[in-house]
């Protein structure tokens, strides 16, 4: 049986070149087709697979260009500008739009009946993945945004105030990838049992994750979160090849979910029987209803002001 298919833009790149590591050693196989702005950096990449091959099977991994998006099952959007110490996710934003508008120029060329995903990593994802969700010709539960990090940062922020495992933490936010983010208090469980955290618990947890990116930002490197979003990224990409009904969170366009449309946020998503994702639809509180329309509002603006693939 022919392995997935997964091109990786942006492969040279922190986030990029761990996702292909995570692949690459993978229990499953993978075909990875790697695309990155220097040939040369993606030269070494699979000169160091190479390598691999007397540890186990051999690497099913090469050069990649554009015309591999039409065949993979996983198109993965890396690439982006370097990070700037301080300054926030939107402030990256025109500059990332100059290096993801080619690639996402030949994604909406291909066919409407296209059955693999896109998943955009590159900041701000919203935006970008509503962007892209505008001019695709390809079935908006298709196209994703990564914004799981911000539900396991809440995890681990969780778990610390209780002195928990995070391992058993289950925590959820929702809303934009930045400072619009919904944290779902009421529905936080610690071993499977529901827990209702103080005020001042709730206080400490809002200014760890809303702090995160700052105190990051602050250490001067100028790179992502290499480890947990290749992580996360790699865990979607297993889950959806193999069609695992689990539940996690992305940013996806709403069609009249949470009585929001045409716009890209991060809310739970399912896949079903079919192995097709889709929007799984919480009752939120209306202070948390209120929050994710102003999300939808900043993330629409935004990706108003960006014009045309």
């Amino acid at each position: 049986m022919k392995p997935p298919k997964v091109t990786i833009v942006g492969a040279a790149g922190g986030v990029g070149a761990s996702l292909a590591h995570l692949l690459v050693n993978a229990h499953d196989p993978y075909e990875i087709a790697l695309i990155g702005r220097s040939p040369q950096s993606v030269t070494c990449l699979l000169m160091d697979a190479a390598s691999l091959a007397p540890l186990g099977r051999t690497p099913i991994v090469r050069h990649g260009e554009t015309r591999d998006f039409h065949d993979s099952d996983i198109i993965v959007i890396t690439a982006s500008v370097p990070l700037t110490a301080w300054a926030p996710r939107a402030d990256s934003l025109a500059d990332n739009a100059e290096v993801v508008h080619p690639y996402f120029r030949e994604i909406a060329k291909i066919s409407a009946d296209w059955r693999g995903h896109v998943i955009v990593v590159t900041n701000p994802i919203d935006v970008f993945s509503s962007w892209l969700r505008r001019y695709a010709q390809i079935d908006r539960s298709r196209i994703l945004g990564y914004s799981w990090n911000d539900s396991l940062r809440l995890r681990v922020a969780v778990a610390r105030a209780l002195g928990e495992d995070a391992a058993d933490i289950t925590a959820w936010v929702i809303g934009e990838h930045g400072d619009a983010f919904v944290p779902l208090f009421d529905r936080i469980l610690v071993a499977g049992e529901p827990v209702r955290l103080s005020t001042p618990q709730c206080e400490t947890i809002l200014a760890d994750l809303r702090t995160f990116y700052t105190r990051w930002g602050r250490l001067g490197i100028p790179r992502t979160t290499e480890w947990t979003t290749a992580a996360g990224v790699a865990r979607m990409i297993h889950d959806i090849t193999h069609g695992w009904p689990v539940q996690w969170t992305a940013s996806v366009a709403l069609n009249g979910e949470y009585g929001l449309s045409d716009v890209n946020v991060g809310v739970p998503v399912a896949m079903d029987a079919q192995g097709v994702l889709g929007v799984v639809e919480w009752n939120l509180e209306a202070s948390q209803h209120a929050a994710l329309e102003r999300a939808a509002a900043v993330v629409r603006d935004r990706v108003d002001g960006l014009g045309g693939l």
